[in-house]
């Protein structure tokens, strides 16, 4: 909380030609210079919250937008890696000639590895490398096992780890689209506020001079045109809050 004083009335002189003069007189007074209310703003900050009604698909895409990016796209990342492990893993048979063809291999790997996704690449690579191994001579046998493991695997790991939130809710709709199943939920959104509360201070802020010093004072009342002064210079009859 912070406190902001601002002067709201004009400074008031007095009458007389002696009210120009700013030395203390035979009665210990000096003139006053100025007299003024002050306002105090006190800034308060609080949660402005109010309720909403959202249906599933609306939460979905909010819950999709809030997400990191590494959530977001954590299974192409994963399959991008897997997918250059295995074009990696087949560059061990390239001759000196054929080196060449390393970074390009890894990097098509990487690329339909993201495309396909860590499930299809995975059983894919696990079941062709299995059937490699009991008919390495029959091409076309390992290669409907890697895609017969393909799909497996991507079903597997789509039933493993399914999207959050699903491609269902995600799916934009097109106007006046029916759909036949429909959740709505109460969505409360808080935004922070600062407010503002403004006071009339009780006092009078009093503006004198003292030895060529301009100073200031409270009063709990209207000091008139000159106030008395102690021995240090300030006003008698000042108004001192506790600290």
């Amino acid at each position: 909380m912070s406190f902001l004083a601002l002067s709201t009335a004009a400074a008031q002189t007095g009458p007389g030609p002696a009210y120009g003069a700013r030395q203390i007189g035979p009665d210990g007074k000096v003139p006053v210079l100025a007299v003024t209310h002050e306002t105090i703003a006190k800034t308060r900050k609080e949660d402005v919250c109010w309720d909403t009604i959202v249906s599933d698909r609306e939460r979905a895409r909010q819950q999709y937008e809030n997400q990191s990016w590494a959530v977001k796209y954590w299974k192409p990342i994963l399959g991008g890696v897997l997918g250059g492990l295995v074009g990696f893993q087949f560059t061990r048979n390239y001759t000196d000639h054929s080196k060449k063809w390393i970074y390009p291999t890894v990097a098509g790997g990487i690329g339909v590895g993201a495309v396909a996704g860590p499930g299809m690449v995975a059983g894919s690579y696990g079941l062709g490398t299995l059937a490699y191994t009991y008919w390495p001579g029959k091409l076309p046998l390992v290669a409907a096992a890697s895609l017969i493991g393909g799909i497996l695997g991507d079903g597997l790991f789509n039933w493993l780890f399914p999207d959050d939130p699903s491609k269902d809710l995600m799916a934009p709709t097109q106007p006046g689209q029916f759909l036949a199943e429909q959740r709505f939920y109460i969505q409360t959104t808080c935004v922070p506020r600062v407010r503002v509360e403004y006071t009339v201070s009780p006092f009078f802020r009093v503006t004198y001079e003292y030895l060529g010093e301009r100073r200031s004072a409270l009063f709990h009342h209207y000091p008139g045109d000159k106030i008395a002064l102690d021995a240090a210079g300030r006003p008698v009859k000042e108004f001192r809050p506790e600290p």
